[in-house]
């Protein structure tokens, strides 16, 4: 190697060594800017992180995930109470024609008895006209005619009883079956649309709480994904120190390899001595500077990959379920409200039916009197009858008018006998209503209405939580929403400084291309160069400062020809420090 070229090595190992120092205090100025940027951005994470936490807090509380479960109770509880009332408005049907049945029943006793009196009244005029053809002999029959005008008299009275009893029944029970006709089918109908509404107002409180429970979680896992990645850089960028190592231990060989070049003097043999140590030296050094250029370009990659998933982060999903949720609650509650109206109104509809059916005990109380006075007017007919048969049969055919009368109302008393049997079928029926009615009427008492209103309870206590829930999550949205901004906000700047300290690192390249062509040119000027050098004397002369693994590592590659060691995605700082 000639003198001029000599110094030529040299004069390129001092500017490379140059341009090293001068990119060091500049990537000094810059890395501090990008930590302290990502530092902010990993504020604002943090920020987010414990919005989202308490959001999910929120959600995950007990009071919050009941709310399905109570709204589903309380739409089964409603079907439940308006089936079980459509189910009793069905019996009071069959209970009402039952009634009609019974009040025709009613009507021809009335008709019965009114012609009994009628043919009473007939013979007692008829008595009263004998009894004046017989005179004294006939005065033992007046008796006779005074019963039977009193008998006439009272079945009169029972008859008008009982036809305007029957009469105001028929006209009850009539209104009773219209009322009740025309709102089946409206009851049906309501109930199906509330089973339509209500299965639709679940399925939508199910999404909506899925939506507020997964939104969260899944905005609180990209979060902590692009927390873990600030981390990363944070910690790349804070072990800056190993690299700025790096870069003064290169700068130092090559004073290094300068000076020995300088020493070798001017005898070739000198200086073909220092050739292999030189370019082992250089090897060395560009192994160091294509590691630092991997390092560099590792943290080129998290920053950018880290910026580009910020930009992605958005809280529209979480800031949008508050009022979507709060939208479904308003409509559960107006649900709720509905079945409430409907619980009122069949709560007045059922007053109504009690009211009028009411009236079957007033008809039980009448047509009780009524077979009790069958009953006795029954006996005292047969009694009339026979003492009047007695008597007629003393006087002979003078009373052959009387025993007629007496046959007559022999005849009366067996009538009659059949008017009272059917009173006492009649009393037996109205029984039987009053116990199938008031069987019915259980599913309109008020302990059937204890399983909805407690349904009613919990769920409007549930459906506060959940309005408390979606409120306190539509706040703390707002707030994540405000801390996403400003975060994605910084990125610009973080990311100019990104740029800057890209070109700055650019520098480096250019140094790593010169010192690679230098080695080249000393392969070509001298082709056993590399051979020629003691491996042991080259690392100990080089490595003397060395206070990195990473360092020993690369140089030990340099050395023996192998690949560089693989470096790691996360730096640990003055961990991997040896001393």
């Amino acid at each position: 190697m000639s003198v001029g070229t000599r110094a030529e090595v040299v004069d390129t190992l001092e500017k490379a060594k140059g341009e090293l120092q001068a990119m060091a205090r500049t990537v000094e100025s810059k890395i501090g800017l990008v930590a302290r940027g990502f530092e902010g951005l990993a504020a604002h994470t943090d920020t987010i992180l414990n919005l989202a936490a308490a959001i999910v807090g929120c959600v995950e509380n007990e009071s919050v995930s009941s709310v399905l479960p109570k709204v589903q109770t309380l739409g089964t509880a409603a079907r439940v109470f308006i089936g079980d009332r459509l189910q009793a408005t069905t019996g009071i049907l069959e209970t009402v024609a039952t009634e009609v049945k019974l009040l025709r029943q009613l009507s021809r006793v009335a008709g019965d008895q009114e012609a009994i009196a009628l043919e009473i009244k007939a013979l007692s005029v008829l008595t009263n006209i004998e009894v004046a053809r017989l005179g004294t002999v006939g005065a033992g029959f007046q008796y006779l005619a005074h019963e039977l005008a009193n008998f006439s008299k009272s079945v009169i009275e029972d008859t008008k009883e009982l036809a305007s009893h029957t009469d105001g029944r028929r006209a009850a029970i009539e209104e009773t079956r219209r009322v009740l006709s025309a709102e089946l089918p409206r009851l049906r109908e309501e109930l199906a649309r509330i089973e339509v509404e209500l299965g639709n107002a679940l399925a939508v409180v199910d999404t909506s709480l899925t939506q507020l429970s997964s939104t969260p979680v899944q905005l609180r896992t990209c979060v902590e994904d692009i927390a873990r990645q600030i981390a990363g850089v944070v910690a790349a960028v804070q072990t800056h120190d190993i690299t700025r190592q790096q870069i003064e231990h290169v700068q130092e060989a090559f004073a290094l390899i300068s000076a020995s070049m300088r020493n070798a003097g001017n005898s070739e043999n000198g200086v073909v001595q220092e050739l292999p140590r030189a370019y082992a030296g250089l090897t060395i050094q560009i192994y160091q500077l294509r590691a630092i250029k991997e390092t560099v370009a590792n943290w080129a990659s998290q920053i950018k990959t880290c910026m580009s998933g910020i930009l992605r982060v958005s809280t529209s999903e979480v800031v949008g379920i508050g009022p979507v949720v709060l939208e479904q609650e308003r409509k559960v509650s107006s649900q709720l409200a509905h079945i409430e109206l409907l619980e009122r109104e069949s709560q007045a509809y059922s007053e109504k039916i009690q009211r009028t059916l009411g009236g079957l005990s007033n008809l039980m109380q009448l047509v009780s009197e009524h077979l009790q006075r069958s009953k006795s007017v029954r006996d005292r007919l047969r009694l009339l009858a026979f003492n009047s048969i007695i008597e007629a049969s003393h006087l002979g055919t003078q009373a052959d008018a009387i025993l007629a009368i007496s046959t007559s109302i022999k005849g009366i008393s067996a009538a009659w006998g059949q008017i009272t049997e059917q009173s006492g079928h009649a009393m037996q029926e109205i029984l039987n209503l009053v116990k199938q009615t008031n069987q019915v009427m259980e599913a309109f008492s008020e302990a059937s209405n204890e399983r909805l209103r407690e349904a009613q309870v919990q769920t409007r206590a549930a459906l506060g939580n959940l309005r408390t829930a979606a409120e306190f999550a539509a706040s703390q949205a707002q707030q994540m929403k405000a801390a996403t901004e400003k975060m994605q906000a910084q990125i610009a700047g973080v990311g100019k400084t990104g740029d800057l300290l890209d070109a700055c690192f650019g520098r480096g390249d250019a140094v790593l291309a010169e010192i690679e062509c230098l080695r080249r040119q000393l392969e070509v000027d001298h082709p056993d160069v590399k051979e020629r050098y003691d491996a042991a004397e080259v690392e100990q002369l080089f490595s003397a400062s060395y206070t990195t693994e990473m360092e020993r590592d690369v140089l030990h590659a340099a050395l023996r020809g192998t690949a560089l060691p693989v470096g790691q995605p996360t730096f640990a700082g003055n961990s991997v420090e040896l001393f």
